[in-house]
């Protein structure tokens, strides 16, 4: 059975992306052989009375598709609609996107609480959003943003054929180098997971930030900075572009932590090619899960790297990123119970992963999850966007998710040191565990986000040298 999978997905690699291989049915479809019309997806937003009469129908399909390289291989399917233009979607098997479309309904619901708060509407914060749509609980298809490339491929068009080899390389890359520093705290070998564990407990904060200092000498400094000189026609559209970068990356680091959103490696962001923007996506990690349930988990609250600071010289974070961080947080903290009241939906109908996420997190903590109300998972995860909004210090929310998934590891209270921080080094030591305004809680959140000693220990597929 297997080498007939294998088989299968060799002619899948190798032959023609063609619609009828997959789908002879939509391959054949025309609109004017049924008397029933079929709309295009995703027309359908809760915001006000739907008027079908108007919405676009599909004329037919593109016999092309394009078969995307990651695990689940996804296929983009161009649907023609009879406004006479093409409309791509991505279809995703194996995975519940409920998550990725009720994530994405609220961010269109931060828009509107940024759009009616005067500082943001003046500075034009809002998120960049698309539609998903789910059929299935394990099937679904997730609109396609056209002009938009993924920020790992942003970056590396912009290196050197140099540089790309000496990415490539395990003995000069940066990841090579945090491979072989990971290891030296179990030279005995085992796997990575364990190694990572021991380097948690037997590392010190000096030794990890003199490692990180190393991994970024091993990296150009200005990578993302070049990419978007490329990018710019003249020194004013450069400014233009970086401007853009800046304030759509605050709103995206705000948005996202507010509903806990994490791994957050370089092929989760995308970057508009038109207008220097920065777009989340891929939602899989969610309200902390990141951080709860991954056996190396995220102590960071976003991603806020050496790539993105530099590309904001000479201010680096304190500018405009700081200053949009700061009209964002506090447009949603004025409006806490909308936003709260909002987040039902996933008490009133949990998706699957919550479910499994539940029944995690009830056997580790020695409950019977069938005696349990199913709405406790749910409750407990609002319960945490709450206090976010409440102004509580970062570093005690991400204690306490640690906390619900790796209180019995054995190097749980070396994580929690490293997670709340050095009253030497860092300002959210200093700070309790309530801020008192929204610029302490940023503050906080930028401190937690650029710490050496947490990027410093972080996976080395979250490329936190970058």
């Amino acid at each position: 059975v297997y080498s007939k999978m294998n088989e299968e997905m060799r002619k899948r690699k190798t032959g023609p992306g063609l619609l009828k291989q997959y789908s002879p049915w939509l391959s054949d479809f025309q609109a004017s052989n049924y008397q029933q019309v079929l709309e295009i997806p995703g027309q359908y937003h809760g915001r006000s009375k739907p008027l079908p009469e108007y919405h676009v129908k599909i004329a037919g399909f593109d016999e092309r598709i394009l078969i995307l390289p990651s695990i689940r291989r996804p296929k983009r399917l161009t649907i023609r609609g009879d406004d006479e233009k093409d409309h791509m979607f991505l279809v995703k098997g194996g995975e519940d996107l409920r998550l990725d479309q009720r994530i994405e309904q609220l961010f269109s619901l931060m828009n509107e609480i940024m759009a009616a708060d005067p500082a943001c509407s003046q500075r034009r914060i809002r998120l960049r959003t698309y539609e998903v749509i789910p059929m299935k609980p394990r099937v679904g298809m997730i609109e396609w943003m056209q002009h938009t490339v993924p920020l790992k491929d942003f970056m590396i068009d912009a290196m050197t054929e140099t540089e790309v080899d000496t990415n490539r390389d395990p003995n000069k890359s940066a990841a090579g180098k945090h491979t072989k520093w990971i290891a030296t705290y179990l030279p005995r070998g085992g796997d990575t997971v364990k190694q990572y564990k021991e380097m948690y407990k037997k590392a010190n904060r000096t030794e990890t930030v003199k490692a990180l200092k190393d991994k970024h000498a091993a990296v150009p400094w200005d990578i993302l900075r070049r990419a978007y000189l490329e990018m710019s026609a003249s020194p004013e559209s450069f400014l233009l572009l970086r401007e853009h970068f800046a304030r759509t990356l605050g709103s995206v680091n705000i948005c996202q932590y507010i509903l806990g959103i994490g791994d957050r490696h370089l092929s989760n962001f995308m970057i508009d090619s038109q207008t220097g923007g920065v777009i989340g996506i891929d939602f899989g990690h969610a309200f902390g899960s990141a951080t709860q349930f991954l056996p190396l988990p995220e102590l960071m609250p976003f991603r806020l790297t050496q790539q993105f600071c530099n590309l904001l010289l000479p201010l680096k974070e304190v500018g405009q990123l700081r200053s949009t961080m700061v009209c964002c947080l506090r447009a949603l903290r004025r409006n806490p119970s909308l936003l709260l009241s909002t987040m039902d939906v996933f008490i009133k109908e949990p998706s699957l992963d919550w479910k499994i996420f539940a029944r995690r997190q009830a056997k580790d903590q020695g409950l019977d999850s069938d005696s349990l109300d199913a709405t406790w998972f749910p409750l407990q995860k609002i319960r945490q966007a709450r206090r976010k909004l409440n102004g509580v210090n970062p570093a005690y929310i991400t204690r306490d998710d640690l906390k619900l998934g790796h209180a019995k590891s054995p190097e749980y209270k070396c994580l929690e040191a490293i997670v709340m921080g050095d009253n030497r080094h860092n300002a959210r030591a200093r700070i309790g565990e309530h801020c008192h305004t929204v610029e302490e809680q940023i503050d906080c959140l930028m401190d937690q986000a650029m710490d050496p000693n947490i990027l410093g220990r972080t996976y080395g597929g979250w490329e936190p040298w970058v």
